[in-house]
């Protein structure tokens, strides 16, 4: 029973903590939008370790939050002494973060919620309204929604209809 209030309770404190960074966030698809909805997670395998407040989801995770989707080999959730807010969600090995017409790819991600910082680390690949930005890195500031790139950056601009 332990085992299913836990996760009950981390996936309500997933959906929380996805409609903080939402709300706050000013640039990547229409994350406002889903901070309301349900999350659901669906992988292959689900390791949950409620002493060292950790959640491993391994093989084909897909996480879903109205129109938020990410895809990762694997993602691990670590989660406050108290077992109610999520500190970091980590993903790695074919990262996919899709939000409304916008897409990030990455080898791994890390979103550091107390921070307020998503990093992408490994050809990280950003597609937003046409536009492209690849780097070795990218972290962007939820609460901004700033972005650095690092690591031999390149970008490409599309034209807005109005300068053609």
């Amino acid at each position: 029973m332990k085992t299913a209030w836990f996760f009950t309770g981390m996936f309500l404190a997933i959906s929380a903590s996805f409609g903080i960074a939402q709300e706050t966030s000013s640039g990547f698809g229409n994350l406002s939008e889903s901070s309301g909805k349900p999350v659901e997670a669906i992988s292959d395998e689900m390791v949950l370790d409620n002493d060292a407040s950790v959640a491993e989801l391994s093989g084909n995770v897909e996480i879903i939050q109205g129109e938020l989707h990410l895809y990762a080999d694997f993602v691990r959730v670590t989660y406050n002494d108290e077992q109610s807010d999520i500190k970091t969600l980590y993903a790695k090995d074919n990262v996919v973060v899709i939000s409304g017409e916008d897409k990030a790819t990455a080898d791994e991600a890390d979103y550091d919620l107390e921070r307020g910082t998503i990093v992408l680390k490994g050809n990280a690949n950003i597609l937003q309204a046409g536009n492209t930005a690849r780097a070795e890195r990218a972290e962007i500031n939820v609460d901004t929604g700033a972005s650095t790139l690092s690591g031999r950056v390149r970008t490409v601009l599309q034209p807005t209809e109005d300068q053609e």
